[in-house]
């Protein structure tokens, strides 16, 4: 699995594990829904880290948090 594979099903798993949509989740966060949209569709191969901080932030999660899965030890 690719990095951008793993950090979309993250996005994913995370935003289900609350009760929220991937655009409840960019609201609350401040991310511009191009950039998410850019990301799903795997359009963009390598987001930002301050992507990803602001979608924690939507989830108030820490980032180390979302890296915290198997997915990203390998």
């Amino acid at each position: 699995m690719e990095l951008n594979e793993a950090i979309i099903e993250r996005m994913k798993e995370l935003a289900a594990e609350r009760n929220m949509t991937i655009h409840q989740v960019i609201q609350k966060g401040g991310l511009n829904q191009a950039t998410i949209s850019e990301l799903m569709s795997g359009r963009t191969k390598h987001p930002k880290v301050s992507t990803i901080q602001k979608f924690c932030n939507g989830l108030d999660l820490d980032i180390s948090t979302f890296f915290n899965t198997a997915k990203f030890k390998k």
